[in-house]
């Protein structure tokens, strides 16, 4: 395998490995703010919680992937335009993932704890946009790409 080859294979598994984490412990505390959720069973929340993380961690390398076609590079580096284009992006796919599953599907509630923006929880808003620059920054240190 060739060294631009291995760059991005080490990029995306440390990127998309980043992001799962980081998105199971921001699911797993900002879970609790959610109606049904503090009165789950352990056996039922920590399976709901991975699979929330792992749609999690496609979006922020979906996020990623978005930014890439916009640069014409599959890794970019964090500028002012890039970062602000992946966090618009995140920003909007939680807005609209979030206002659907509480509107219109009815999925889960907030209990009254949570901070809400335009009818959506705060932390659910800012969730892809945070970890996913997290997971950026942490996957550039994991592998060979600078993206600073």
């Amino acid at each position: 395998m060739d060294t631009k080859r291995k760059r991005q294979t080490s990029f995306f598994a440390a990127l998309w490995t980043a992001a799962f984490f980081l998105n199971f412990f921001w699911e797993s505390l900002h879970g609790l703010l959610y109606r049904d959720h503090p009165g789950t069973a352990a056996s039922g929340y920590v399976p709901m919680m991975l699979e929330m993380a792992v749609y999690d961690a496609f979006a922020v390398s979906g996020l990623y992937l978005l930014v890439s076609l916009l640069c014409r590079t599959l890794l970019w580096k964090i500028t002012f335009r890039n970062g602000t284009v992946f966090v618009v992006a995140a920003l909007c796919a939680a807005f609209s993932t979030e206002y659907a599953a509480l509107h219109i599907l009815h999925a889960w509630r907030y209990l009254p704890s949570m901070p809400t923006v335009f009818g959506v929880g705060l932390l659910p808003l800012v969730q892809l946009a945070v970890t996913g620059v997290a997971a950026i920054l942490a996957a550039s240190r994991l592998s060979a790409h600078k993206a600073l």
